[in-house]
C-alpha cells in the first residue's frame, strides 16, 4: 500500500512550526488513516468539555440571535479558565498564563474579574482563533459532537448528554435551569467573584476527574473511536485497544514504542494496523533526520558543500543506517524517496540538493517567491532564511530521533483521561 497525498489537512498543523519541507503534509497522511478526529492540539479531554457545556450555554443565551453566540461562549471559557486554574490547578490551557496573572491581581479588586469579548478580557490576543472554538471546534465536528455548518451547534445527542449530565451540576450554584448563570452569561460584561465558593464551585464540579460510565462511554465513543462517521472504519478504535495495553506514560511516539503496537497488531490478525504503523515509522525514519539536517543547513549560509559534507559524515558516519527499508515505497512523491536514499546510501551532496529541491517545491506550493536553501553552481550554500546555529546529532543520537507526532499523543491523552475518571 502506497500513502496518496491529497489536500493539506488543516487539523494537523503544529503551531509554531515552520516546516520548511513541508513534512506535515507527509506525517499527517501517514497518521489519518489511524486517528481521524484529533489534532495535534486537541489532547485534552477537559477542553472538550468545556467546549460542549459552552456551546449549550450559549445556545440557551442566545435561542434567538443564531448568529450572537459568541460572545457568551467567550465568557464562558473565560469563566471555565478562571476555575480550573484556581480551584483544580489545571496546567496547559489556552490562555492561562493571563488567567494565572489577572487571577493573582485579583485579590486587590476584591477576587473579582472581569469578563467580555472586549480584547481587554479575553485570554489570548484572539480568544476566538486561537482559543477552543478555532482549534476544537473541527475536531469536535469530525467526532460527531457538532453539527456542520454556522453558527456552531451541538448535535441533538450531545446537546441531550450535555442536559443530563453537565447542566443539573451547574444547578447547584446557578439556579434552576442554570438560569442564572445564562443570564450572565447574556451580558456585554461580567464580574465574576473568584472567591465566591456556590458559583465557583458548581463550575468546578464540572471539571472533576471522576466520571460516571455515561461520560466514559459517551466520551469513548465519540474521541475515542471517532464517533459515529468514524473516518477510519474502524482502526482508531483498534489502535486504541493497542495503546491501552502499553505504560500511561507513554505518550510520545518512538520507534521501539511504535514497533511493539505493530507487532502486536499482528498477533490479533489486524495486519492493516500493523502496516500503518509500520508505514509511520518507515516515514519518520527519513522525516525526522531530514529536518534535522535541513535545520542545521539553514545556519550554514555561504560555506562549501565539501565543507558540510565533511561536517556531516563526521557526525553520522558513511551512511545512516536506521533509515528504514520500506521508507522509500512509503513516502510520496518523486524528492521524498531520493532523500530516503541518500540518506541511506550515504550519498550526502545529493542528499543536501535533494533538500534544497524539497524546500523550493514547498514553497511553490505555499505561493512564495523564493526558496529558504539553494546550492549554488559554485557549490556553495545560500541561505535566505537564516536559523541559529545548531549541532547536528550524532548517528547513535538519529537513531533514537522522533520528530512528529502522527496524531498519537493526543489520542493516548484522552485515553489517560478517560482511564484515570474511571469511578
Amino acid at each position: 500500500m502506497v500513502l496518496f497525498l491529497t489536500d493539506l489537512d488543516p487539523r494537523a498543523r503544529i503551531k509554531g512550526s515552520r516546516d520548511g519541507l513541508g513534512a506535515q503534509a507527509v506525517w499527517s497522511a501517514a497518521g489519518r488513516p489511524l486517528i481521524g478526529n484529533l489534532t495535534t492540539v486537541t489532547d485534552s479531554l477537559t477542553d472538550f468539555t468545556t467546549l460542549l457545556v459552552g456551546l449549550r450555554l450559549a445556545e440557551l443565551a442566545s435561542p434567538d440571535e443564531l448568529g450572537n453566540t459568541t460572545t457568551a461562549f467567550l465568557i464562558w471559557e473565560q469563566m471555565a479558565a478562571y476555575v480550573r486554574h484556581v480551584v483544580h490547578d489545571h496546567r496547559g490551557f489556552f490562555g492561562r498564563q493571563r488567567i494565572a496573572a489577572r487571577a493573582a491581581k485579583a485579590g486587590s479588586n476584591g477576587g473579582k474579574v472581569y469578563l467580555s469579548a472586549q480584547p481587554e478580557h479575553q485570554i489570548l490576543s484572539n480568544q476566538r482563533t486561537d482559543g477552543l472554538l478555532g482549534n476544537y471546534t473541527a475536531p469536535a465536528r469530525v467526532s460527531g459532537l457538532v453539527t456542520p455548518g454556522s453558527p456552531v451547534r451541538l448535535t441533538p445527542e450531545t446537546s441531550a448528554f450535555v442536559d443530563d449530565v453537565y447542566l443539573p451540576r451547574l444547578e447547584s450554584g446557578w439556579g434552576r435551569d442554570v438560569r442564572s448563570l445564562v443570564r450572565e452569561l447574556r451580558r456585554e460584561r461580567v464580574v465574576f467573584d473568584l472567591g465566591e465558593s456556590t458559583k465557583c464551585g458548581a463550575v468546578a464540579s464540572i471539571f472533576t476527574p471522576e466520571m460516571s460510565q455515561r461520560e466514559i462511554e459517551f466520551y469513548r465513543h465519540h474521541l475515542v473511536e471517532g464517533g459515529p462517521g468514524d473516518l477510519t472504519k474502524g482502526r482508531q478504535a483498534r489502535l486504541a485497544v493497542l495503546l491501552e495495553t502499553r505504560s500511561p506514560n507513554s505518550i510520545r511516539p518512538s520507534r521501539p514504542y511504535l514497533t511493539s503496537i505493530a507487532d502486536d497488531a499482528e498477533s490479533r490478525g489486524w495486519s492493516d494496523i500493523a502496516d500503518l504503523v509500520r508505514r509511520i515509522i518507515a516515514c519518520e525514519s527519513v522525516l525526522a533526520p531530514a529536518s534535522i539536517l535541513f535545520g542545521y543547513l539553514l545556519g550554514r549560509d555561504g560555506a562549501g558543500l565539501d565543507h558540510v559534507v565533511a561536517d556531516l559524515r563526521s557526525s553520522w558516519g558513511d551512511r545512516l543506517e536506521s533509515i528504514d527499508p520500506l521508507a522509500a515505497s512509503a513516502l510520496p512523491g518523486q524528492e521524498w524517496p531520493r532523500i530516503a536514499k541518500a540518506l541511506a546510501h550515504g550519498e550526502f551532496p545529493e542528499l543536501i540538493r535533494a533538500l534544497a529541491e524539497r524546500n523550493a517545491t514547498a514553497m511553490q506550493e505555499r505561493g512564495a517567491a523564493l526558496a529558504w536553501l539553494e546550492v549554488t553552481d559554485q557549490d556553495h550554500l545560500r541561505v535566505r532564511f537564516r536559523d541559529e546555529p545548531a549541532d547536528l546529532p550524532t548517528g547513535d543520537e538519529v537513531r533514537e530521533l522522533w520528530r512528529y507526532p502522527y496524531f498519537i499523543p493526543s489520542l493516548v491523552s484522552i485515553l489517560r483521561a478517560i482511564g484515570k475518571g474511571a469511578a
